[in-house]
């Protein structure tokens, strides 16, 4: 299997994280994905896949923030195309209850009004990944400047404060932020997905990830530098993730 990722341009790039490209055309062939913080809107241009649910050709589906890994089995001659939405980026034009998809998949018209949807499906005239991508970036910048919302301030507060501090704690993540945490919760779910201790362990193990990749450092001291001060709880987390020892990882 191959695949490749592709920057947004720059009118885009403050809510489209990457595009990316799966093409399975030689073999069967099976990919565990890793949460991320992101939602994905996935294009199906070849054979079927399957993940919780079975996707066919010509199909498009929106993937809802996930909390666990998930193995996703393609067939031969599956391609996919992917637009990695940052936290917030769908918010821009669409009201939507995102926990209500959470860890799950749903297509397209199930959230989308049904000519934006069917607007998308135009990307099924392409092969070339270029005139793909512009294709959607089209359509995207013609939704957004229709239909372009007001993000919750609070929840993007948040979501600021998360990227500042090193030690993950939910009261930083709410700091300055003037309203109950029971009302942040709930406005921070329906917005982003999950809950905020859940979006601040993700980034976390996002983080730890790419240490354990490329620091020198012991896989215990790595843990104490993340807040962990139990090595059976950061055990226990990088196996949740990614169904794989921290050991593997490395």
């Amino acid at each position: 299997m191959s695949y490749k990722e592709f920057n947004p341009s720059e009118k885009l790039q403050h809510i489209i994280d990457k595009y990316w490209f799966s093409d399975s055309s030689e073999t069967e062939s099976i990919s565990r994905v890793f949460p991320d913080c992101s939602m994905d809107i996935l294009f199906n241009l070849g054979n079927s896949y399957f993940s919780k649910s079975h996707f066919k050709n010509n199909e498009i589906v929106l993937t809802g923030m996930m909390t666990n890994f998930s193995d996703v089995y393609l067939n031969k001659g599956c391609r996919i195309f992917g637009v990695r939405f940052k936290p917030l980026g769908l918010n821009l034009f669409i009201n939507f209850d995102f926990n209500a998809i959470k860890n799950d998949t749903v297509k397209i018209n199930e959230i989308f009004p049904d000519y934006w949807a069917e607007s998308f499906k135009n990307i099924f005239s392409f092969t070339a990944i270029e005139d793909i991508i512009n294709n959607f970036e089209d359509n995207i910048i013609r939704i957004l400047t229709s239909n372009k919302r007001t993000l919750d301030q609070d929840v993007q507060l948040i979501i600021s404060n998360i990227s500042k501090y090193n030690d993950f704690s939910v009261q930083h993540a709410i700091k300055n932020v003037y309203t109950t945490q029971r009302q942040l919760e709930i406005k921070f779910k329906k917005e982003i997905g999950i809950s905020i201790k859940e979006f601040i362990n993700i980034n976390r193990f996002i983080r730890i990830k790419e240490e354990i990749k490329t620091s020198k450092f012991s896989l215990a001291e790595i843990a104490v530098e993340n807040g962990y001060y139990d090595s059976s709880h950061f055990c226990k987390e990088i196996k949740k993730y990614t169904g794989y020892t921290a050991k593997k990882l490395k």
